[in-house]
């Protein structure tokens, strides 16, 4: 059994670690314990009772919304369970995804064909339908009540997903950025890009980083994982080094030895960087490398074609 832990950020907010993959550290959620309750991402069905105990533990029952930055299966499998669990509760989405949760059959088939029937019941549990009049459909400039004068701003922030969001919430200072900005795991927070097809593209990316960026934000809240309080970098990083990945990318033969080229150019530049051996291990056990290659190709064929 996963040992709940949660984590108080101040300001009635709190860092919940989902024990995603039955390990610490893969995904965070935050909670907002205001008097409208809002929960940041629920994650996978399979991480449903560590979540409720984490709320449990709190003396939460029910929440007023829970939101999720996209609708992939590890920010937004559980939705349809946690739905049911908490009677009470909305279930933010942005407009692109809101049809994948109120029908995830089209969103299940494609993530098998990438993880297999048996990956899928491993890693991520199963989905079901969120009722379409539980749905709170969001959108750039949307804004959720907090209560007590505060609210959570939405910004639609596509390259990644084009169901992408982010939220920002002024009296924190955080901005929640699930997967928009990459993955930064701590301790040492260096962001790493997620490249995913078919929506991933690198010009959509930088746009989207320079306008969070702008906003200047207390802290960045990484879904994958943790709070990073030095915004500036965090941003200015992440876009160098997206740059770079796809620049090697481009390098490549287009061959099935990709994959490996890849991820050892990548390992090795981390260890050039004097990044420990740990720490490499984490980003490389969290990290499809298929898929990131897989992404960054497609975007190049359409750019060239």
């Amino acid at each position: 059994m996963f040992e709940v832990s949660v984590t108080d950020l101040g300001d009635s907010l709190y860092m919940i670690d989902a024990g995603m993959h039955g390990e610490p550290e893969r995904l965070a959620c935050y909670l907002f314990d205001t008097p409208n309750r809002v929960l940041i991402e629920c994650g996978p069905s399979n991480v449903l009772g560590n979540l409720t105990a984490a709320l449990e533990s709190l003396g939460i029952d029910d929440v007023a919304a829970m939101v999720v930055t996209h609708v992939h299966l590890d920010h937004a499998g559980g939705a349809g369970h946690f739905a049911e669990r908490y009677p009470g509760a909305a279930i933010g989405v942005h407009q692109a995804g809101a049809r994948h949760l109120a029908d995830p059959e089209r969103l299940w088939n494609s993530a098998e064909r990438i993880y297999t029937p048996e990956g899928m019941a491993r890693l991520w549990g199963p989905m079901t339908p969120v009722p379409e009049d539980r749905l709170l459909v969001l959108d750039e400039g949307s804004t959720i009540d907090l209560g007590n004068g505060r609210l959570i701003d939405v910004m639609y922030t596509p390259g990644h997903a084009k169901h992408h969001i982010v939220f920002a919430e002024d009296a924190s200072g955080g901005m929640f950025v699930g997967d928009s900005v990459g993955i930064a795991f701590p301790h040492g927070h260096m962001v790493q890009p997620v490249t995913p097809p078919p929506d991933f593209s690198e010009p959509v990316v930088v746009e989207q980083l320079r306008r969070m960026a702008a906003r200047e934000p207390g802290f960045v809240g990484f879904a994958h994982y943790g709070v990073a309080a030095d915004s500036g970098r965090v941003f200015a990083e992440a876009e160098e080094r997206l740059g770079e990945w796809v620049s090697f990318v481009a390098s490549l033969a287009g061959d099935e030895s990709d994959v490996d080229r890849m991820r050892s150019w990548v390992l090795d530049t981390y260890r050039a960087e004097g990044i420990d051996e740990e720490t490499i291990d984490q980003y490389d056990r969290n990290t499809f490398w298929p898929m990131q290659v897989t992404g960054i190709r497609r975007w190049l064929s359409l750019r060239e074609g």
